[in-house]
C-alpha cells in the first residue's frame, strides 16, 4: 500500500457514530467501514441501527442522545467492546417537522429539538473526550448543517446548528493538547429519502408563502454543482476528517454542500 493511501486507511480505528441507522448517518457509518474501521452504530431506532451494522459488519446499540446517562453507558460499552473510540461522529440529530414560523414552535418541539441537536452533543463530546484522553488522542466530528450559517429551516433547527459550531470550536481549543481534532461537518442539501429520486425543480418541495422556505428553494435551483447531494459524499467528508488527510485539521467548519455557501 503507497504511502498515501496509509493516510486515509482507517484500519485498527474504532468509530462510534451516533444516529448511524438511516440517511447521513449511516452512509458516514458505510465510509468508515469501507475505510478499515470498526464501526459501533448507535440510532433511537434500534432496528435500524441493526440494519446498518449488518450491512458493514459492525456493531449496535440503542440509544437515545438526550439522555446523559444512556450517552454515558453507550461510549463506555463502546470501549469496553472495542477497548476504546477514536473516531466520534456526532450525526443524530432531529430536522423534519421542527422548523417553521417562531409561533407555530411549541415549547415540547423547541425543547425536543435542542436536547437533541445540542444536549446529545455535549454528552457525546463529554464522555469521549474522558475516553480519548486515556487513548492518547482522537477524532470528534460535529455534523452541524450549512443553515448554521444560512437561515432556511427555522429559528429553533437552524440556530441548534449554529450552537454545534460554536461547541466545536470551542473544544477543538480545549482538546488540543490532548491529541484530539474536533471539527464540524456541514452538509448541505441531500437527498436522504430512500426509494425516492431527487425533484428536478427544488421549488417543488418547498412552501413559497414562507420567506425561509422560499429561499431555501431558490438556493438549490442555484446550487454551482447543479445536483442534490447524496448522502455517501457525506460520508467521504467523514472519512476525511478522520483520517490522517485532516491531522492538522482543528476547529473547522467543512461544507460539503456543492457550493451552497458560496452563493
Amino acid at each position: 500500500m503507497s504511502k498515501a493511501a496509509n493516510w486515509i486507511n482507517l484500519n485498527g480505528k474504532v468509530a462510534h457514530v451516533t444516529g448511524g441507522g438511516k440517511g447521513i448517518g449511516r452512509a458516514i457509518a458505510t465510509a468508515l467501514s469501507m475505510a478499515g474501521a470498526k464501526v459501533m452504530v448507535s440510532d433511537i431506532n434500534e432496528e435500524s441501527a441493526e440494519e446498518t451494522a449488518i450491512e458493514i459488519d459492525g456493531s449496535y446499540l440503542q440509544l437515545d442522545v438526550s439522555n446523559s446517562e444512556a450517552v454515558y453507558s453507550a461510549l463506555s460499552e463502546t470501549e469496553s467492546v472495542f477497548g476504546g473510540i477514536d473516531i466520534l461522529v456526532n450525526n443524530a440529530g432531529l430536522y423534519e417537522g421542527y422548523g417553521g414560523p417562531i409561533e407555530s414552535i411549541s415549547d415540547e418541539k423547541w425543547r425536543a429539538l435542542w436536547s437533541v441537536n445540542v444536549d446529545g452533543v455535549f454528552y457525546c463530546c463529554r464522555t469521549a473526550a474522558d475516553i480519548m484522553k486515556r487513548r492518547g488522542g482522537g477524532k470528534i466530528i460535529n455534523v452541524s448543517s450549512t443553515q448554521a450559517r444560512t437561515p432556511g429551516v427555522g429559528v429553533s433547527y437552524d440556530g441548534s446548528k449554529a450552537a454545534v459550531e460554536m461547541m466545536t470550536k470551542t473544544l477543538a481549543l480545549e482538546l488540543a493538547p490532548f491529541n484530539i481534532n474536533v471539527n464540524a461537518l456541514a452538509p448541505g442539501p441531500t437527498w436522504v429519502r430512500d426509494g425516492e429520486a431527487p425533484p428536478v425543480s427544488a421549488q417543488n418541495q418547498f412552501n413559497n408563502e414562507d420567506p425561509l422556505s422560499r429561499a431555501v428553494g431558490n438556493r438549490i435551483e442555484r446550487l454551482p454543482l447543479g445536483h442534490w447531494g447524496d448522502p455517501m459524499e457525506q460520508g467521504k467528508a467523514a472519512v476525511f476528517l478522520a483520517s490522517e488527510m485532516s491531522a492538522f485539521v482543528t476547529g473547522a467548519y467543512l461544507p460539503c454542500d456543492g457550493g451552497w455557501l458560496a452563493l
